[in-house]
């Protein structure tokens, strides 16, 4: 079978791409973006996710910040509060992240990544959650976990 992609969205320096093998939407960041630009992206990202898992239950994310500059923490902060609970609770959620070799993108990419965890251990249903995030650095072995996790 061969990997088919297409466009969905895009704003400012990111798009989101769908790619049908795994089946996941593929989130790319690159350059700065400001706040409201990511939290705008964000927001329509999930909007697109929902609207697709109803005809595609595993359904996943590819988030690619390699090469993105770093996110504020107040916005990272915004995201958490905001969507995981939403993600989170979609059903059955797995992600896969790819971040730059920049250490403040990493490190960025790691108060996302602990933020989320908090957020969702701090939810009163946490217990049915089934939820799995991981941090990549190439794409071809984010998009091979995510294939794995189809079973």
């Amino acid at each position: 079978m061969t990997t088919h992609s297409e466009t969905l969205l895009k704003v400012a320096g990111m798009t989101l791409t769908y790619i049908n093998r795994p089946p996941c939407l593929r989130l790319r960041h690159v350059g700065y973006n400001t706040d409201e630009e990511f939290m705008e992206f964000q927001r329509k990202t999930y909007e697109i996710f929902m609207q697709m898992r109803q005809t595609q239950p595993k359904l996943t994310l590819l988030i690619d910040f390699s090469e993105s500059e770093v996110v504020s923490l107040a916005t990272v902060e915004l995201f958490n509060r905001e969507l995981i609970p939403l993600y989170t609770r979609s059903g059955r959620f797995r992600g896969a992240l790819l971040a730059s070799s920049d250490p403040f993108n990493r490190i960025s990419v790691e108060e996302y990544i602990q933020g989320a965890i908090k957020t969702v251990m701090q939810m009163p249903d946490a217990h049915m959650v089934d939820a799995k995030q991981k941090i990549f650095e190439d794409e071809a072995s984010a998009l091979a976990w995510l294939e794995k996790q189809m079973i």
